[in-house]
Parts: structure tokens; sequence; C-alpha cells
């Protein structure tokens, strides 16, 4: 492999993760807006309802926020949902705003599922990163947020 290639690679975050759930209750949980407060953004960060603004197709474009819980801090952040495959594959890219108001660097996100004898296996790829500590930061996040979807998944059971 290349140097180039190795780099790159190294900039990819991946997390693969098993819920015991069945696989459309992982979907739904992922992809409907009114759940992703129950369960979005690492610990000590929420996600209120009334900040979300998707259109779930094809080329529909969202936006969220995130509030940290003991400032009331704000992080906006938004973009393009680019494949969706019911219950499988949901694709999108992702980028924070920056606090000039511009867009800050676009990564894809890629969430596969897969139904294993009842449970679901999820697939998270997210990238490429500009640094390893931007890769490794939202890592931190995204499985603080898994840990609250599984959570949440119990209890919806």
């Amino acid at each position: 492999m290349s140097e180039n290639a190795t780099a790159g690679a190294d900039l990819m975050l991946v997390i693969v993760r098993e819920f015991q759930a069945p696989i459309a209750a992982v979907w739904s949980a992922l992809t409907e807006p009114d759940r992703a407060p129950e369960w979005w953004g690492p610990h000590g960060f929420h996600v209120p309802r009334q900040s979300i603004d998707a259109t779930f197709e094809v080329g529909g474009q969202y936006r969220a926020c995130m509030v940290r819980d003991d400032t009331g801090e704000e992080h906006w952040w938004s973009g393009v949902h680019t494949d969706i495959e019911p219950p499988g594959l949901f694709t999108f890219t992702h980028a924070w705003d920056n606090p000039d108001g511009t867009r800050g660097v676009e990564t894809e996100v890629a969430i596969q599922l897969e139904e294993l004898d009842g449970d679901t296996r999820m697939t998270f790829t997210q990238g490429p990163f500009q640094s390893v500590e931007s890769r490794d930061r939202h890592g931190v996040g995204w499985r603080e947020s898994f840990d609250r979807l599984a959570h949440h998944l119990s209890v919806a059971a």
C-alpha cells in the first residue's frame, strides 16, 4: 500500500457496533427526526427536536444543532443525504458550521445495517478527516451517541 493510501485510511473513522434490536427499530431510530433527540449527541449534549430540519430523501438537505447541557453553547451542522436504501444503508455529508457562519470541512458518513438473528450490526464510517485528532474527537462523540442509542433501543423494546 502506498504512503498516501495509508495516510488516507488513517483519516477514516470506522465504528462497528451491535445493537440488541431488530434492524427496523435501529433504522427508525437513526432516520426519524422525532427519535433523534432521544439519543443523538455525546454525554453532556442534547439535540432539540425543534433544531432538526431535514428532508429525508436522496438530495435532501438537513441541518441540526447540538447543545451543550451545562453552558447552552450551540454546535450547528448540516449536509445532504446522498443514498438511502431502507433498512440497510444511509449515507450523507456532514460539516460543522464555523463561528463566522461558513461551513467547515465536509466529510462523508455511511451507516450500513445488517441483520444478525434478530439483532443488528451497524458499520459506521466517516471521513476523510483533516487530522487523526479530528477523527478521534469525532469517534468519541459518535461512540457516546451510539451508547445512548443502545440504551434508547433497549428502553423502547
